[in-house]
């Protein structure tokens, strides 16, 4: 397994990226989620306030060019695997 950037009783975070738009932290990541014994990826927000960034439990809302941005970054950090960007091209070419 990848090293581990944070451990809770939840899961292990592995790998990621995040964009930042003022106090408001957005964020794809791939955790270990201890429980299922598997990597999953996790889109997940989090906002800063007097130097603490604070996950937030809510859902991750974005417009789709914040998206796009993030996954980017997701690209670049390695958050996705070669197999699911190679997938993600082969159905984008459906669609084109």
């Amino acid at each position: 397994m990848s090293n581990v950037i944070k451990s809770t009783d939840y899961c292990d975070l592995l790998k990621q990226a995040i964009v930042q738009e003022g106090s408001d932290i957005s964020a794809v990541e791939k955790i270990y989620v201890k429980a299922q014994g598997r990597e999953e990826i996790r889109f997940t927000w989090y906002t800063e306030k007097e130097g603490k960034t604070r996950f937030q439990l809510r859902p991750l809302d974005l417009p789709e060019e914040e998206l796009l941005e993030l996954m980017k970054v997701g690209f670049e950090k390695e958050v996705f695997s070669p197999e699911f960007r190679n997938d993600l091209k082969r159905i984008l070419a459906e669609f084109d």
